[in-house]
């Protein structure tokens, strides 16, 4: 995923940067990263990210499937 595609993605989706500090564990320094094309965006989140588009998934509904998992 390039940084254009993930930028996309979190504007459709409408996750802020905290949003996406808690959902894929990593900090705010990350983040900027994949904005600026500075680091590879791992494929379990371009991959999280576009299903979260093609299912119209929230951050709040992304992160209970998180837990759930987790729960597991």
């Amino acid at each position: 995923m390039k940084a254009s595609e993930y930028k996309a993605a979190v504007a459709v989706t409408r996750l802020n940067a905290a949003e996406i500090v808690e959902l894929f564990g990593v900090d705010l320094a990350t983040h900027q990263a994949w904005v600026e094309e500075r680091e590879v965006i791992p494929p379990a989140v371009a991959l999280s990210l576009l299903l979260m588009v093609v299912t119209n998934t929230n951050a709040r509904e992304a992160s209970v499937l998180v837990s759930d998992c987790e729960a597991a």
